[in-house]
């Protein structure tokens, strides 16, 4: 009886051989187990862990402690395609470059039950990117997922297969997860029907708004896009100019492993405490870099590293950090994980005409490098017909921690929200703050009374009236349609424009505050062009002319 394999298969790019899907270094030799086949075995490692130098072990007994990890590849042709099946650790001796991107995603979409689906990778490539891995206990369907159709792109998902014959467990991103029971004779066959289903369009059915972000794939029309990318690195590079471009770490990372990045293809010591844009134009700035290339594309790298500036964490192209959004010939196009996305032309029109018609109202302009905090400290102190609160925070009944209602009250009844384009938070958290404030006022009482206490507190210091009795207290009636929550945002551009993400997140706030009762609104708060700053940041250690350079 046969017994069940794990398998984790890759398909080679059409056209490519395994010579050309190996990193330098990896032998392969003829295998007479399948007609065809190739084989590659060997280790990785070898010798005490890092942890073993710290631990200060003697030589003795860092051989009780000696590392080796083995690794198989195996190569054949099924279906009149290359198929890679990795073993141990052997994926990482493949080039990822080498294979069919997203792969076993689609062979999972068109295999698994819709019902049972046990977890799902999906990233959200707004401004501040959001990676999550859900998982659950039994087989659910996507609902469980809380998967959103128009802001998420799915990376990977895992499940049981409709058909058992294929397998009794399939998860797939670029390469392909199959629990399966066979023989070795079976091999090809068992890849033979994942390339059968991979071809399939059965996902249409169950997952067919997966297409409202399709994954682009024409060479073409990526080298146009890629084009239109570099030129607006080249004018961030030489102007400051950020409009549409953020870094962002391209999977589920580990935060514990690292709390320090470094830029690295272009010799720069620099280490900064976030990564983000403004950090890496300050490192090629350190290195007086002017205008942008391909080659600086594919050759700048990003590193988690430790105080000294040594590797200790993630690595990855820089490329593959990019998150950026841009038109070509009337189609939306977003940048993420290394991978260009179309939007769907219908979704994109819609969100977009949906912001046009919302109802625009004027704030005060900023001045030029200005923060939220600044600028509602300033503009505090003007009394436009409203009064700022500001970090002043009130807690709701039964809630575990304060928010707050508002940055600023308006005398017309406007619970105004401010946020900083440029920040690291993301737009998204902005339409959060404003419809979770109007649920409270709306359905917790005593929160409105925290509110007015708030508000008396700020008149006694700026000496402003009048503003105490906009919210009623908790013994009067509230009427949600007197209130209007307006998003306001300080934007640094002649035409600022919201991130495709960002329209949708805005859409989805005032269809709830719309659910809740409220009217809503925005404002763009203009602020002069500045070039964008760095955080925190120092050189790694020993950096200077002497310094060993790793590129």
């Amino acid at each position: 009886m046969s017994n069940t394999q794990k398998l984790s298969v890759r398909l080679l790019r059409d056209g490519l051989t395994p010579a050309d899907a190996v990193r330098d270094g990896v032998d392969i030799t003829p295998w007479d187990k399948l007609e065809g086949a190739l084989i590659s075995l060997a280790t990785l490692g070898g010798g005490a862990p890092k942890w073993a130098r710290f631990l200060e072990l003697s030589e003795a007994e860092k051989k009780k402690v000696f590392n080796h990890t083995a690794f198989g590849l195996v190569f054949f042709q099924a279906s009149g395609r290359w198929f890679a099946v990795s073993f141990g650790m052997g994926h990482v001796k493949l080039d990822p470059a080498a294979f069919e991107q997203d792969f076993g995603l689609r062979v999972v979409l068109n295999a698994v039950d819709p019902k049972q689906l046990k977890s799902a990778d999906v990233r959200t490539p707004d401004e501040n990117t959001l990676s999550r891995r859900t998982q659950t206990s039994r087989g659910s369907d996507q609902t469980a997922f809380a998967i959103d159709i128009e802001r998420d792109l799915v990376r990977g998902l895992a499940g049981t297969p409709k058909d058992a014959g294929f397998g009794s467990y399939v998860a797939g991103t670029d390469g392909l997860t199959l629990n399966r029971k066979l023989e070795i004779a079976e091999l090809a066959q068992a890849c033979a029907d994942a390339y059968a289903i991979y071809q399939k369009t059965d996902y249409k059915t169950d997952f067919g708004w997966i297409d409202q972000i399709r994954h682009i794939r024409e060479q073409e029309l990526i080298d146009k896009l890629d084009a239109k990318l570099i030129e607006a690195l080249a004018k961030a590079v030489d102007e400051g100019e950020t409009e549409g471009i953020h870094l962002a770490f391209p999977v589920i990372y580990d935060p514990e492993k690292s709390s320090l990045i470094r830029y690295k293809g272009f010799r720069s010591w620099q280490l900064y405490a976030d990564l983000d844009l403004p950090g890496y134009l300050d490192a090629l700035k350190e290195r007086e870099k002017s205008g942008y290339s391909d080659e600086d594309l594919r050759n700048h790298t990003v590193h988690e590293v430790d105080d000294d500036g040594h590797d200790c964490g993630g690595k990855w192209k820089l490329r593959e950090c990019i998150v950026f959004e841009t038109e070509l010939d009337g189609s939306t196009y977003v940048f993420s994980g290394g991978r260009w996305y179309q939007i769907d032309q219908n979704l994109a029109k819609e969100v977009q005409e949906f912001f046009d018609a919302t109802s625009k109202v004027g704030m005060p302009a900023a001045e030029a490098d200005e923060t939220e905090e600044t600028y509602n400290k300033r503009v505090a102190g003007m009394d436009a017909d409203m009064i700022c609160l500001d970090r002043r925070l009130i807690k709701p009944t039964g809630a575990a921690s304060k928010i707050e209602a508002c940055d600023f009250l308006g005398r017309e009844r406007q619970l105004i929200h401010v946020k900083d384009k440029t920040s690291s938070s993301r737009l998204s958290h902005l339409f959060s703050q404003g419809t979770v404030s109007a649920r409270v006022l709306a359905t917790d009482p005593p929160s409105r009374d925290s509110v007015r206490d708030e508000v008396i507190a700020v008149q006694a210091e700026t000496g402003q009236t009048g503003y105490e009795d906009i919210i009623p207290n908790s013994g009067n009636d509230f009427t949600r349609g007197d209130f209007t929550v307006v998003y306001s945002v300080i934007a640094a551009s002649d035409k600022p424009k919201l991130p495709f993400f960002s329209l949708v997140s805005f859409r989805q706030a005032a269809r709830e505050l719309h659910a809740l009762g409220y009217k809503w609104a925005f404002a763009w708060i203009e602020k002069p062009k500045s070039r964008a700053k760095a955080k925190a940041k120092r050189s790694a250690k020993g950096a200077g002319d002497d310094a060993e350079v790793i590129e």
